[in-house]
């Protein structure tokens, strides 16, 4: 008898910390499971937005309310011999793996989105028609990463007497290659004089991997206001030129929603209008900034800041070098 109570407790001791071991993983799955889907339902994840669906022209803007209706425009910038250059994106895979690092009431989210396709070079001369030879598509592969902070509140309404919610957010840095990079991007109210005015937010690359934005506190604008927005690059080279700026690599802002909702700014480092030197690795451009969507006060939308180098641009076996800082923002209306 007293060997077969010895057996029992053994055997309790086996089986109890099981149980738990168990039990505390099912309960983490389904936290997990919460937070999944608190970042799925966030307007503000994502890069939906990213994608162009194709050769668009550099500068243009598709079915975003701009002061009460959508548009598209047309890039006017000319290469070599009244060329025009469209680019864009065809992104045919994307994966999205989370790695969550979880406290008692409060869990990090590592976020990784590895994105692959097409990238697609056109070249359009002054007749409208494609030149072929000038003209190509290349395979590309992107990582982008950022980090998102969800804490437990009380909330008597929920049967645990507790909720999880989205707290802060870092910007989203990533891109492909090594040649260039961002370092910084700032954003100025740009008054009626078409001078740069207030600053009104900044972002530096040694902050940015642990900068956490609060959610409820994104980059504000106000609907069809003018800013002005800075970009500062490096480019380790050799830099790849087409003009006499010696420029080596182009600047975008892309901004929007999904791919019906989007638009892209091409920010110069030309030395003319807000641009002061040419050349200086500041690439400025002065942006009106669209409306919330119709029937809207308020919304949340996505930008994506991207360095490209020109030899991924205008070289078919060039590589692939790109940087791009996303981070989320909120226009309102007056």
């Amino acid at each position: 008898m007293k060997n077969i109570v010895v057996l029992a407790i053994l055997l309790l001791l086996f089986i109890i910390p099981g149980c738990v071991d168990s039990s505390s993983g099912n309960e983490e799955n389904a936290i997990e499971t919460i937070l999944l889907d608190l970042i799925d339902s966030d307007d503000a994840f994502g890069i939906d937005g990213f994608d162009s669906d194709g050769a668009m022209d550099l500068d243009h803007e598709v079915g975003l309310e701009t002061e009460g209706s959508g548009r598209i425009l047309n890039d006017t910038l000319s290469h070599r011999q009244g060329y025009r250059i469209r680019f864009g994106r065809n992104i045919i895979d994307r994966q999205r793996s989370v790695e969550f690092e979880t406290g008692e009431d409060t869990v990090i989210g590592l976020v990784s989105h590895q994105i692959s396709g097409q990238f697609i070079a056109t070249v359009i001369d002054t007749s409208q028609e494609q030149v072929d030879s000038l003209s190509f598509t290349k395979d590309f592969s992107s990582i982008l990463t950022r980090k998102i902070r969800f804490i437990k509140i009380d909330d008597d309404s929920d049967p645990d007497g507790y909720r999880w919610k989205i707290d802060a957010l870092t910007p989203m840095i990533g891109g492909a290659g090594e040649k260039v990079s961002i370092t910084g991007l700032s954003f100025y109210d740009l008054g009626d004089s078409l001078q740069t005015g207030e600053l009104l937010y900044s972002f530096t690359v040694n902050e940015l991997g642990d900068l956490f934005i609060d959610r409820e506190s994104l980059p504000s604008f106000t609907a069809f206001a003018r800013v002005v927005a800075y970009a500062t690059v490096e480019n380790t080279g050799p830099e790849y030129t087409n003009d006499s700026t010696g420029v080596g690599e182009w600047v975008f802002f892309n901004y929007g929603k999904n791919r019906q909702q989007r638009g892209r700014v091409h920010l110069r480092d030309s030395g003319v209008l807000l641009d002061e030197s040419m050349n200086d690795n500041i690439h400025s451009r002065a942006i009106r900034l669209h409306g919330p969507g119709l029937g809207q006060l308020r919304r949340v939308f996505r930008s994506f800041t991207e360095s490209i180098d020109l030899a991924t641009m205008f070289v078919s076996d060039g590589g692939y070098n790109t940087s791009v800082w996303s981070i989320p923002y909120r226009v309102e209306r007056p």
